[in-house]
């Protein structure tokens, strides 16, 4: 006698099978994030008992798992920490996988000046080799300019808690809440990996605060005007122009800080972009810490040091093809030595009160801009080497320096009305 054909639910055992092989995979990785995941929180921990903390952050932190780019943001920005404090940090917590590389976006905060993305990520995988190429982020349809700062903690191979950094020289038009972020990875073994997290926010975007100051400063015969003072949640930007008929170059302003009249102190922006401009062009924009969620009467705006030159004595002229300094301000006597696609200056240490002269800025002789790709800075028992590399180019070229030490006005304070 035959047997009886058996149906053998094919469909059903090779679904078993997947759902048996996602379990042992999901307890791996679970085992696998313990330590990592462990040792954040105790860096994390560690970090809020260095720093008030309100009810409502520490509410975040003990909800949140991958808190540590969210507390860090908070130490060394205290807008940040005033946006958690006021509930305008937004949870999105939306997990896509791909790959074996499994990336949260755990929250952002968004409004006319900027847009900060924190993510979290971990892998099936060691993640030493893995890299963050890029970051789109699309409002609808409409892709959003590049970030301006995107980091990926490279020393910690199996978890990753970091954050994304848009920043908008013009207010940005929110036309809509629906938003998707893309992350471009790549992993030497593994290739390109794309992960795409859509999310809408739920939050209304806070409104733009508009002081308009016209406030001219005349330090030594040279003037600068403030022209605005602009509060937004992430920053405070201060609007200056630069008046043409100066006899010097002003290059700098440091250590600008805004102080309000209850006498809390907010400094330059730390993590992300401190200034947006030209000031050759005659206006530049300096961000600081916001204080938008505090009322005052007046703001104290603090500048430590405005650094200036005689115009037509900042930059340095080269010639590529010969290897060679064509000219150089009297001033300027550092040693430098020109390679076919390079400038290198040795400064005295201590000369330039240890700042870069940040030589990017470069023309060749037809006025064209001589693109610029990278910067280096080595030591010695003596110097400070700064190396500044660009395309390739056989001609002559200006190159502009961006800081040189010459004070010419310190410690200068401003009361500016906000009524």
């Amino acid at each position: 006698m035959s047997k009886l054909p058996i149906d053998v639910p094919k469909e059903k055992l090779q679904q078993i099978r997947m759902n048996t092989f996602r379990k042992v995979q999901r307890e791996k990785r679970i085992k696998k994030r313990i330590v990592p995941v462990a040792i954040v929180a105790m860096f994390c921990i560690s970090i809020l008992f260095s720093i008030r903390v309100s009810p409502t952050f520490a509410g975040y932190v003990a909800k949140i798992p991958g808190f540590y780019a969210l507390v860090s943001a908070v130490r060394l920005d205290a807008g940040i920490k005033d946006i958690v404090d006021n509930q305008y940090f937004e949870e999105i917590n939306v997990t896509e996988s791909k790959n074996g590389l499994s990336l949260t976006l755990q929250g952002v905060i968004a409004d006319h000046s900027g847009f900060v993305l924190f993510y979290d990520a971990d892998a099936l995988f060691d993640m030493a080799k893995l890299e963050l190429n890029d970051v789109q982020l699309f409002q609808g349809d409409d892709e959003i300019p590049g970030p301006s700062s995107f980091t990926m903690n490279a020393d910690n191979q199996e978890y990753i808690s970091s954050l994304v950094e848009y920043s908008f020289s013009e207010p940005i038009v929110y036309t809509s809440k629906d938003f998707k972020a893309v992350f471009h990875f790549n992993d030497i073994d593994k290739g390109n990996i794309e992960i795409t997290i859509p999310f809408t926010l739920q939050n209304e975007i806070a409104q733009e605060k508009v002081i308009d100051t016209n406030r001219t400063v005349d330090v030594d015969g040279q003037k600068f005007t403030i022209t605005q003072i602009r509060r937004s949640p992430l920053k405070m930007a201060i609007d200056i122009e630069i008046e043409e008929a100066n006899t010097m170059q002003i290059l700098a302003f440091d250590d600008i800080a805004v102080m309000t009249d209850s006498g809390e102190r907010r400094y330059s922006i730390m993590n992300g972009s401190a200034q947006h401009g030209d000031i050759r062009d005659g206006k530049i924009t300096l961000y600081v810490q916001s204080n938008y969620f505090h009322e005052a009467d007046s703001l104290m705006i603090n500048i430590g040091g405005v650094q200036a030159v005689p115009k037509g004595e900042d930059f340095i002229e080269v010639d590529f093809g010969a290897k060679e300094v064509l000219t150089k301000p009297e001033f300027f006597d550092w040693d430098i030595s020109v390679t076919s696609q390079g400038v290198s200056v040795a400064i005295k240490k201590g000369d330039n009160q240890g700042r870069d002269l940040r030589l990017w800025n470069a023309v060749k002789e037809d006025g064209t801009p001589l693109e610029f790709t990278r910067s280096t800075f080595s030591r010695d028992g003596q110097y400070e080497i700064e190396t500044t590399q660009f395309q390739d180019y056989d001609g002559k070229a200006k190159i502009y320096f961006s800081y040189y030490f010459n004070p010419i006005g310190k410690d200068i304070e401003l009361s500016i009305p906000l009524q």
